[in-house]
């Protein structure tokens, strides 16, 4: 607990890579939506559009999470919530 009482929960950063079905989509918008799917616990900090291969491009996404989580599986089955992914990878987490 910390002065004020409330208990100090840790929490830990991943990359995950987030592959989208369409070589023709809007990041931003993409991004939004695996925005959307995250609870109020998580959040998005930093996003970056990587190429793939043959147009394709991916986002690789950095997500702050609580620590009870673990690894990346819990924001990845969050993920698989939003049409049009082709793939997901997580590519490391570690303590914030």
């Amino acid at each position: 607990m910390n002065i004020k009482g409330e208990s100090l929960m840790g929490e830990f950063v991943a990359l995950i890579d987030v592959v989208p079905e369409d070589t023709d989509i809007n990041f931003e918008g993409f991004v939004g939506k695996l925005k959307d799917v995250l609870p109020d616990t998580c959040f998005i900090e930093h996003y970056e559009i990587l190429p793939v291969a043959f147009g394709l491009k991916k986002a690789r996404v950095r997500v702050r999470y609580p620590e009870d989580w673990g690894g990346t599986d819990k924001l990845e089955e969050l993920f698989k919530q939003v049409d049009g992914i082709q793939g997901i990878e997580g590519i490391a987490f570690s303590k914030a």
